[in-house]
């Protein structure tokens, strides 16, 4: 039998101080944090991989750039992995995502985040191309 959850790993994208700078608009959730904050503890008591992605902007002024107050992560604790990207999916960050869920036979994502009509979805998105389904399969 199966372990519970075995082969899903929750994906936790840009969640990130920057997203507080007003030029943004006011948020369409504000339960979003506490929400995944809810969804982490879960996750972690199964013992399940949590992976954080997280977006180092280049751009100049960006509220988002690396090595600033608002590239900071909003979540607590370390993932398994961390994997930082310059544009929307997840897939296109250093280290490879595709490669580390393959070695851990890692088949079903939970996505969850910021922006989820951008990289959270291109990211799921993209897993969809992949061969990944979505962790509520059956």
């Amino acid at each position: 039998m199966e372990a519970p959850g075995a082969g899903r790993a929750l994906v936790v994208v840009d969640v990130q101080a920057g997203f507080d700078d007003p030029s943004w608009g006011r948020p369409g959730n504000p339960e979003m944090e506490r929400n995944i904050d809810r969804l982490l503890g879960a996750w972690r008591r199964l013992a399940l991989p949590v992976v954080f992605v997280r977006h180092d902007s280049d751009e100049e002024g960006s509220p988002l750039a690396a090595g600033t107050e608002g590239n900071r992560l909003k979540v607590a604790g370390d993932p398994d992995l961390l994997v930082t990207k310059k544009v929307h999916s997840a897939f296109y960050g250093r280290p490879d995502l595709d490669h580390w869920l393959q070695e851990r036979g890692i088949s079903r994502l939970a996505i969850c985040g910021i922006a989820t009509d951008h990289c959270c979805e291109t990211t799921a998105r993209m897993a969809g191309d992949l061969g990944l389904g979505a962790a509520s399969d059956q």
